[in-house]
């Protein structure tokens, strides 16, 4: 199987079904009580970072740490601008928020495997000694 398709990559999908189907209920509610796309996106997104984090960290890639985590929330911060961006040019093209959502999902969800693989939770191999 493509190392793309390991069992890491499969656990993050299941992990990534709960916590976007928690993110997605959240920005639903938002928008359904008046707030923005973006307001709404931002809001389920601090949400979700403390649930998603914890189960990314420890189940997913197994390095969950108070360093990793600071990553985690700098690497959320671009993930959520990509985020908008895909929302943003949904709605422009006429497409409602719920739907854009949505559909924003496939994209954000491939790249925030890679983000978080080598860039939050990638450990770095422990550096040879020069003789």
């Amino acid at each position: 199987m493509h190392k793309l398709f390991e069992r890491q990559f499969l656990r993050y999908i299941l992990v990534g079904i709960g916590n976007t189907i928690f993110s997605y209920g959240a920005y639903s509610l938002f928008l359904f009580l008046g707030f923005k796309f973006q307001v709404a996106n931002l809001m389920a997104l601090l949400l979700g970072i403390a649930f998603s984090f914890t189960t990314q960290g420890n189940v997913v890639f197994k390095n969950a740490t108070k360093a990793t985590f600071v990553k985690f929330v700098v690497a959320w911060f671009f993930i959520y601008l990509f985020n908008i961006s895909i929302i943003g040019a949904l709605v422009q093209a006429t497409i409602s928020p719920y739907l854009a959502g949505a559909l924003a999902t496939v994209p954000v969800t491939l790249v925030s495997y890679f983000i978080l693989k080598y860039a939050v939770f990638g450990r770095v191999a422990p550096s040879r000694a020069k003789h």
